[in-house]
């Protein structure tokens, strides 16, 4: 069984599917001019006027240039690191960058994981610290990502500002995790796992939750569109080719369950809505 994670390309694109199904880019813009500046731009303690931010997982970096923004609007030059591992999506954020064209904006490259970033920082012996790190729907695909989260605290600069985004335990992925847990090969680092390593580690945060759905139906309750169908369930087993990978009757079992009172609701025209909360944790290392 192979996972979708394994497959850079073909995840982005389920990704993108998804963000498009929940006006994703349109509800972090509105977030960004609210929560991100009272969480971060407003909290971020320091003297510093040209400050350093790193990005973690940045894909094609639609979100991430969200957050860009706004720090390069209120600070007066801003290096920022990117780590992405898939080639094609560092490559589309390169193009978004240079669209962007912010001229006090300096970007630094890095294409691999943030393991693969880890190992390299310390072969090169850099020990820069950063004023803000991103962490946008990643720690699921980092291996422990409770020390990961210890890992970016220490890479902060003191007062600066660690923002995690993570699906929360009430979402639709996590609940189908856990149903089919012995056959699916990820399990969701949620906002309770995220706050339990804040409260083991005495770190000083804030939460802030959002509630939205997902109208899956088209791709569910019909063959009409077979190729987002298929993507469709592959981003949310996680796995590629999963209708494959499995039997015909457990892939009707994860089918059933996806249209479940369990796992999703109905609309009153029946639609199949996916709950999709998500959580942002800002974490902000004392001095």
């Amino acid at each position: 069984m192979a996972a979708v994670v394994h497959d850079a390309v073909y995840y982005l694109e389920g990704f993108k599917l998804f963000s498009l199904k929940m006006g994703r880019y349109k509800i972090i813009k509105e977030l960004a001019k609210s929560v991100f500046v009272t969480s971060v731009i407003e909290k971020m303690d320091t003297k510093d006027t040209n400050i350093r931010s790193l990005g973690i997982g940045s894909s094609e970096g639609d979100i991430e240039s969200i957050f860009t923004k706004q720090l390069s609007d209120h600070f007066g030059k801003l290096e920022n690191t990117v780590i992405e591992p898939a080639e094609e999506a560092i490559e589309e954020y390169k193009r978004l960058a240079a669209k962007n064209d912010w001229s006090n904006v300096e970007y630094s490259w890095f294409n691999g994981t943030f393991q693969q970033f880890m190992e390299h920082r310390e072969k090169e012996g850099n020990a820069t610290k950063f004023h803000h790190i991103s962490s946008i729907d990643t720690l699921y695909y980092i291996h422990n990502p409770a020390d990961a989260i210890l890992t970016m605290y220490n890479m902060l600069e003191s007062g600066g500002i660690l923002t995690i985004m993570v699906v929360s335990d009430e979402n639709s992925y996590n609940r189908l995790e856990q149903r089919f847990q012995s056959i699916l090969p990820i399990r969701y680092f949620t906002c309770s796992d995220v706050l339990a390593v804040c409260e083991e580690s005495q770190f000083q945060f804030k939460r802030y939750h959002h509630e939205c759905t997902t109208d899956i139906t088209e791709f569910i309750s019909s063959d009409d569109h077979p190729r987002e169908k298929k993507v469709t369930i592959d981003y949310l087993t996680q796995t590629v080719d999963f209708k494959e990978s499995v039997s015909e009757s457990v892939y009707k079992e994860v089918i059933d369950y996806i249209q479940s009172s369990d796992f999703s609701s109905k609309s009153y025209d029946g639609k199949i809505l996916l709950r999709n909360d998500f959580d942002f944790v800002f974490i902000q290392k004392k001095f």
